[in-house]
Formats: C-alpha cells, sequence, structure tokens
C-alpha cells in the first residue's frame, strides 16, 4: 500500500509546528515573561513592615451598596437579606427582606454621592420628595414621591 505524500507532509510540519511552540514556550517560561500559575511572590519582610498593618478588605460595587443599606435601615446581615436588583451607576434599587420571614419585605434606593453609597429609602410606599430631590434619581428608577403632605406626586 502506498502512502500519500500530502498527508505524511501534513504530519511533519503538524509535528514541527508543535515542537515550536513548545521551545518558545519553554524560553518564555525560563526568561519570566510567562507565568503559568497567577499566584503572587510573597512579599519580603522588609516590604511588609512597610505596608500598613491592618488590610483594607476588597468590596465589590454589590457589597458596598449593600453595605450602605445595613447601615441605613439599622440591621446587619445576620439579621435581613439585601437584593440588588439594579445598579446604574449613581444610583441602585433592590429588595430587603427579614432572614425567616415568611412574607413581607420591602424596596430600597440608594445613591451614591462623595463617591460613596448612601441609603435614601427603604419600605413598602413611595419615597418623600425630600428625600430622593438631592440625587437626582431618574424617573425609570423613582417614577413618583410624595409630597409634604403625602400626596403622590408623579414625577
Amino acid at each position: 500500500m502506498q502512502s500519500n505524500p500530502w498527508k505524511t507532509a501534513f504530519l511533519f510540519f503538524t509535528f514541527s509546528f508543535f515542537l515550536v511552540g513548545v521551545g518558545v514556550g519553554a524560553y518564555l517560561l525560563g526568561k519570566g515573561a510567562l507565568s503559568l500559575s497567577k499566584v503572587s511572590p510573597s512579599p519580603s519582610p522588609t516590604s511588609q513592615a512597610e505596608s500598613s498593618p491592618v488590610a483594607t478588605p476588597f468590596l465589590s460595587e454589590t457589597e458596598m451598596i449593600q453595605e450602605a443599606m445595613y447601615e441605613f435601615i439599622g440591621k446587619g446581615a445576620t439579621e435581613i437579606e439585601v437584593i440588588v436588583d439594579k445598579n446604574l451607576g449613581l444610583h441602585a434599587t433592590g429588595g430587603v427582606i427579614d432572614i425567616g420571614a415568611e412574607a413581607g419585605g420591602a424596596y430600597w434606593i440608594a445613591a451614591k454621592s462623595g463617591g460613596e453609597w448612601v441609603g435614601v429609602y427603604a419600605g413598602q410606599a413611595h419615597p418623600t420628595c425630600e428625600q430622593i430631590a438631592p440625587y437626582n434619581f431618574p424617573t425609570s428608577m423613582v417614577s413618583a414621591c410624595l409630597d409634604e403632605l403625602g400626596q403622590v406626586v408623579n414625577r
């Protein structure tokens, strides 16, 4: 049986390409330009002494919003669950439920002010117009508010 010369050439070039790739990878690994792990080297004792003694934990944007709402409502993560439904960057909304409650809950709104998230309203009705005025909430998020007489004002 006669061998196909194209098949032989294809196998030869494929194997050669593989060997060149392995060689380039080994060279880059040896030079330190390529790393197989994402573990950073441990800091030296001198760099540990220069850094602050208390590490600040990194919080995601969602976690920062949740923390603001825990503070606003006055209950912690062991008492309530804060759910972020929508985050528009400067304004957020979602729901809150008591942990272990069979029914109920409320909605909340928060705003980013001075680079920090602050709770603005949590409840089952409309926020007051006075509460939302400083934060310029979009009408798609807060379509109505209560005036000083408790009347609903469509925005």
